[in-house]
């Protein structure tokens, strides 16, 4: 009868094999190096996540192709994107841009809507969108700047008005008495405005250093 254990030599090989395989991100890969395709999608991952003041991961397995394209028109005409790219790569991406903190929300298949402008046009478009037609998508999380958002937090930021219509409302308050303005800051989003704030200083900091 065959034993079931390996030789102690052949053993000993495949101890050596499996530790001297390269590790990405903790996982074993196989002994496999990293394709220029891949390599290529870590770098472009990084560039997007280093340049987005927005990131919303959410899960969208089961929108077909029909919804897929609508909304990906949608977030293109409010100055977002939808990315979809294997989690091993999106997780080295997150380290080489600084933003190490994105991989808290990288679970499972997930795409990612990245904004390349007003971050809570980009965030209202994406949640009314799959919410009107109907989709079958779970957001996870994202991150805004340096915060990261929780699924709730993500839907908060839609509700927010957009760049436009904060300025328009800001304005207008300067022509009433102070308390319009605590008003405007009373409501639902207040949970929200130290990450807005914080969001409008960065890129005025960013501008200046520019």
């Amino acid at each position: 009868m065959a034993s079931a254990f390996l030789p102690r030599t052949r053993f000993r090989g495949f101890l050596l094999a499996f530790y001297s395989q390269p590790v990405v991100d903790g996982v074993q890969t196989g002994g496999r190096m990293p394709t220029d395709k891949g390599r290529a999608a870590v770098a472009e991952m990084k560039d997007i996540f280093e340049a987005s003041p927005l990131v919303i991961a959410a899960e969208y397995s089961g929108v077909d192709v029909a919804g897929m394209t609508g909304l990906r028109q949608e977030l293109r005409a409010n100055g977002a994107r939808f990315k979809v790219v294997k989690n091993t790569f999106a997780r080295l991406a997150a380290d080489e841009a600084g933003r190490s903190e994105l991989k808290e929300v990288m679970t499972g298949p997930i795409g990612f809507v990245v904004a390349d402008g007003d971050p809570a046009a980009a965030a209202k478009a994406f949640v009314n969108f799959a919410k009107d037609k109907d989709l079958p998508i779970n957001i996870v999380g994202g991150m805004l700047d340096a915060d990261v958002l929780s699924a709730d937090r993500v839907t908060a930021l839609a509700k927010l008005p957009s760049k436009e219509e904060l300025i328009a409302k800001m304005l207008g308050s300067m022509n009433s008495p102070m308390s319009g303005l605590v008003m405007v800051m009373n409501g639902p989003i207040r949970a929200l405005a130290t990450v807005l704030q914080k969001h409008v200083e960065n890129q005025q900091s960013a501008g200046d250093a520019a």
